[in-house]
């Protein structure tokens, strides 16, 4: 994939919180697996890693993406990404999109360089 900055495959659940009012992190409901797979894909090249520019995040998976208390699927995500050491902060995520592959078992994630511009501030 062309821009791509890094990619996972994941067996199981998307991540989900212990609660809707606090973040996820390695510990929260069906997180182990990604935040396995970035704590290794950040300590193989630790000089790229945390992220501090803005990204897309997109998250594709077998199913169309769970209605949750308050939050979308993409915060659980971003916390656990954040928690690993990818991300700096979780607000670098500035664009998203989820996407439904039916014959996907489990999901995948996948952070690129974000081409909009971000919001001045």
């Amino acid at each position: 994939m062309d821009g791509v900055i890094v990619a996972w495959a994941i067996d199981g659940e998307l991540p989900d919180r212990h609660d809707p009012l606090r973040c996820a992190n390695r510990s929260s409901p069906n997180a182990e697996s990604l935040f396995r797979d970035a704590v290794r894909t950040r300590r193989q090249d630790p000089e790229r890693f945390p992220i501090t520019t803005h990204v897309a995040l997109t998250i594709v998976a077998g199913t169309p993406e769970p209605e949750r208390d308050g939050y979308d699927a993409f915060d659980p995500v971003t916390e656990v990404l954040a928690d690993a050491g990818i991300l700096a902060d979780e607000r670098l995520v500035f664009s998203q999109r989820y996407l439904v592959d039916p014959g996907s078992t489990g999901y995948s994630v996948t952070l690129a360089p974000d081409d909009e511009e971000p919001p001045s501030v």
